[in-house]
């Protein structure tokens, strides 16, 4: 069978300008334990809908964080800028990011992992899903179909205009900044990476 028969239509999405993948199953059957830092949780709130009072989910925007809400009342939501995190030293014992880096710049990133490794503890892990992207069109989405231990399987997608990532950036910048690689999950269109610090 053809991947493009696997490929949905998404309403008001232009294939021609769009790569839109086909539905990629993540089935997340645990997170770090202890506190959480959820880098860009709003939206779904797939980590919250896990760890609830466990999880601090931070996005840039009060839209994502209302539409998360309602999903996992129990998190604390905050806006923040992942690039200047309003939290001390050591604060969290782990972090967790679900499809946030696909929005950022490399520069960004960098920045990012940098303060993440800053505000989490000595033995703290950083929990990263993301989109793997190559595409020569002006926009890309990744449709999920998520698997949480909480909640019945569901559907979502993730799109942005950067048009290419990969997961040996991740690392580079995850080592630049202190942390050792512990995991890599590598699929077509998606990567896990565990690192810790």
């Amino acid at each position: 069978m053809a991947e493009t028969e696997n490929i949905p239509e998404i309403p008001g999405v232009d294939p021609n300008t769009t790569k839109v993948t086909p539905f990629q199953e993540i089935t997340i059957t645990e997170i770090p334990s202890g506190s959480i830092i959820d880098i860009g949780g709003g939206g779904e709130g797939v980590i919250a809908q896990i760890g609830r009072e466990r999880i601090t989910a931070i996005d840039k925007l009060q839209t994502e964080i209302d539409e998360a809400k309602d999903k996992a009342p129990e998190a604390n939501w905050m806006v923040a800028d992942a690039l200047n995190l309003p939290f001390e030293n050591g604060e969290f014992d782990n972090a967790t990011s679900f499809f946030c880096g696909m929005y950022m710049s490399n520069e960004d990133k960098k920045k990012a992992i940098k303060e993440i490794y800053r505000v989490i503890s000595p033995g703290g892990e950083f929990w990263i899903w993301d989109a793997k992207i190559d595409t020569d069109k002006e926009r890309f989405i990744i449709v999920l179909t998520i698997s949480l231990p909480v909640k019945e399987k569901f559907n979502t997608g993730y799109g942005t205009e950067i048009t290419y990532q990969e997961e040996e950036t991740y690392i580079e910048y995850l080592e630049e900044a202190g942390f050792i690689i512990e995991e890599i999950k590598v699929n077509k269109y998606w990567f896990f990476i565990k690192a810790k610090k």
